[in-house]
């Protein structure tokens, strides 16, 4: 829970991370992967102390 007033990070992800860790942008090599497209499509809203850095829900 959130409280009133407070500052929150949040990541709301299309996909359970539990589950397939993908959703998160996660790759099968992580430093010798080839560089990924700018904003995984699966993350839906990024949000860092209160404030939205991306926000795609309607």
């Amino acid at each position: 829970m959130i409280e009133a007033g407070a500052y929150a990070d949040i990541l709301i992800v299309d996909g359970n991370p539990l589950e397939d860790v993908s959703v998160l942008g996660a790759q099968p090599k992580w430093f010798d992967a080839e560089p990924r497209e700018e904003g995984h499509k699966s993350i839906r809203v990024i949000m860092k102390d209160g404030k939205f850095y991306k926000n795609t829900l309607d």
